[in-house]
């Protein structure tokens, strides 16, 4: 199927009436979830319903389960359609602050993982502090973020190194006050 333009669509919405606007945002919102959850939380930003449900999802594929494998496929969706939904830049850096502690939360608690995780969990990592450092969020994640550095020095496969080097790029400018 080829890609539809914006100015296909628009050309189309500016022939509805503001009933018919109205009603397609409507039918919309209720043929498709993730709609529903990108409108309730720009109505209600600073509520956690939508942040909650795609924490489970991130939570579930780290509990353990004998024989299987961690879905990174579906840890990075998790955080990608969280952050299609909301526009709350706390709730955003919240998401994956969170993903990162439940990947250090694992490791400690399984043991050795590999490379390819270590890989994932370092790369969220990074995406976090350059979401809390854009978005001027150091001083609500700042203790959080230097605990995991702190938590993960004695992991393997170098990711110990990764993110004190994640840390000191991004929030290394941080006072030592500011961390106690």
């Amino acid at each position: 199927m080829p890609k539809l333009r914006n100015s296909t669509i628009k050309k189309h919405l500016n022939n509805l009436t503001k009933e018919e606007l109205e009603a397609e945002v409507l039918n919309l919102a209720k043929k498709y979830p993730i709609i529903q959850e990108h409108y309730f939380s720009v109505l209600f930003p600073d509520q956690v319903e939508v942040l909650s449900k795609y924490k489970k999802i991130i939570e579930k594929e780290f509990g353990y389960r004998k024989g299987e494998i961690l879905r990174y496929p579906i840890i990075k969706k998790a955080i990608k359609d969280f952050s299609n939904v909301s526009n709350n830049k706390e709730q955003i850096a919240e998401i994956m602050v969170f993903t990162v502690e439940c990947g250090v939360d694992f490791t400690l608690s399984f043991g050795d993982i590999g490379q390819k995780f270590y890989h994932t969990i370092a790369s969220i990592y990074e995406q976090a502090l350059k979401h809390i450092v854009d978005n001027q969020l150091e001083e609500k994640f700042v203790d959080r973020c230097n605990k995991l550095m702190q938590r993960s020095l004695n992991i393997g496969w170098g990711f110990g190194f990764d993110m004190i080097d994640l840390y000191s790029v991004y929030l290394g400018h941080m006072d030592e006050e500011d961390l106690e």
